[in-house]
């Protein structure tokens, strides 16, 4: 009896053994230590709006500079090789770090919390096609500036976005590629503001515990053309060098709020004004149900190029140079990684039904750019310097500003005192990896935002029917513009 529970002991250990045994495990990742002094105390990313120099409210992040030291950018990651399959190359990866929402340590010993960056498997078949499944890089996250803060240029330039999918990728004709995605829709992407099961935010312009989510009614879509050719020679990307490449990228979404009363917040006439739909209206003959769903459709198109300046045709990077360019255009586009916004609604129609205030939402509208140019010194020492933009679009000033002279404004807006009209930023960044594994950086950077709206002192509106001279006569002045500064030091040990 004892034999026969030894050899089944062992025989249930070599089946396990003998399954993997055509399976590779690789570990890789590296070990960060971050630190920066900061004037407006942003997020570790620069990854909101800064804030307004006259904000000093208790309630929210002071105007005074702070000190931050921080491992919990480190990230450790498996590449696994498995057996070939239906022709193709079988991998899978899967990596981790340390950052928490809250952008805080958790506890006085700066425990951080794990957090799953990606977790997918691609089949590579002969021939350049490619199918992924699992969680992985949205296509727009091609092209990071190469600067010291993550998830760098989160609000002007440059989208950060993993989404679970299925993306098929073609080559064809040597130089040049087609990809398809399908995948999980931003369901929290800042559509409408709140949460739909909690109570209705104090400044929602939708509001209502059940109207106020983003609910996807379809999947993310996303495709890419993308052209890649040695026409000069090489420059460096993150160390490695790469050709001239272009490609565009455009993605599409469809979300829904469903309906339910709603508060709006406006300015009317120099006073801040507030109006919500009456319970149980109904709707004049002719019209649709008075509480309709309300939809509105995310997209974005973007545009990069990578373009060597002073190329390589061998390894060496020494005395080489790049520049990339990469606009953008599209509405709603925190659906895409684009953050900043408190959200991405912009104003609701609320003159419909003769005065009346059920809403339909318009999405705001933004345009950026994303730039950098980056020269190697020696294969040691290079620098960086990098500047991103973004401007909403299709902005009335006037009624953002005064409203029209009816009892009920002809558009209620989202939150404009929080809402930005224009953000830039400029990261210049010098960079020493004496070898392979280690790699030092300190950076400078400054951002300066303005907003829809001019705000009184602390970002909020005035308190119902305050007007604009009694308000700024007692509060102090109006402003619409934030500046920040920024220095920065990292070090990376890769392993």
């Amino acid at each position: 009896m004892k034999r026969i529970l030894i050899f089944a002991v062992v025989l249930s250990l070599l089946v396990p053994a003998a399954a993997f045994a055509a399976t590779e495990f690789s570990l890789g990742g590296y070990i960060k230590l971050d630190t920066y002094w900061d004037s407006t105390e942003n997020t570790k990313n620069i990854g909101g709006a800064v804030l307004r120099n006259n904000d000093n409210s208790a309630t929210s992040a002071f105007h005074h500079g702070s000190v931050r030291f921080t491992a919990d950018g480190s990230r450790f990651n498996f590449t696994i090789k498995g057996p070939d399959v239906l022709g193709a190359k079988l991998t899978g990866f899967i990596e981790m770090d340390f950052e928490e929402t809250a952008d805080q340590p958790s506890t006085a010993s700066n425990a951080y919390i794990p957090r799953l960056r990606h977790a997918m498997f691609r089949l590579n078949w002969p021939g350049d096609t490619e199918l992924i499944f699992g969680q992985y890089w949205s296509m727009f996250c091609d092209y990071f500036a190469e600067t010291t803060e993550d998830g760098t240029f989160q609000v002007t330039g440059t989208p950060t976005a993993r989404l679970p999918q299925i993306r098929f990728t073609q080559g064809f004709l040597g130089d040049w590629h087609v990809a398809a995605l399908v995948g999980q829709a931003n369901n929290d992407a800042g559509i409408f503001t709140g949460d739909p099961y909690a109570a209705a935010s104090a400044y929602a312009g939708f509001n209502g515990p059940n109207n106020n989510g983003g609910a996807a009614e379809t999947p993310q879509f996303q495709g890419q053309v993308k052209y890649s050719h040695d026409w000069w020679g090489k420059a460096a990307f993150y160390g490695h060098p790469m050709p001239f490449t272009a490609s565009v990228t455009a993605g599409w979404q469809r979300n829904v709020a469903r309906a339910n009363d709603a508060t709006v917040f406006g300015i009317n006439a120099g006073q801040s004004v507030s109006t919500s739909n009456t319970s149980g209206a109904v709707a004049p003959v002719g019209y649709p149900a008075y509480y309709d769903h309300t939809y509105v459709s995310p997209w974005m198109v973007q545009g990069s190029l990578f373009i060597p300046v002073i190329p390589t045709h061998t390894d060496n990077l020494a005395g080489t140079a790049h520049i990339i360019l990469q606009p953008w255009i599209g509405q709603g586009v925190n659906a895409f990684g684009m953050t900043g916004d408190t959200t991405n609604v912009f104003k609701f129609d609320s003159n419909r039904f003769g005065g009346h205030t059920q809403i339909d939402a318009e999405l705001l509208k933004r345009y950026g750019l994303m730039a950098e140019a980056q020269y190697y010194f020696t294969n040691q020492w290079y620098v960086n310097v990098a500047y991103g933009v973004t401007a909403a679009m299709g902005i009335d000033q006037q009624l953002i500003q005064a409203g029209n002279a009816a009892g009920v404004p002809l558009y209620a807006y989202n939150a404009p005192a929080q809402q930005i009209r224009r953000m830039d930023q400029v990261d210049a960044t010098l960079w020493w990896r004496p070898i392979a594994a280690l790699k030092f950086g300190v950076q400078y950077a400054y951002a300066h935002a303005q907003f829809l709206q001019d705000a009184y002192p602390n970002g909020t509106l005035p308190a119902l029917g305050a007007t604009t001279a009694t308000t700024s006569a007692t509060a102090g002045g109006l402003t619409n513009k934030g500046d920040e500064h920024r220095v920065e030091f990292v070090g990376f040990f890769y392993f």
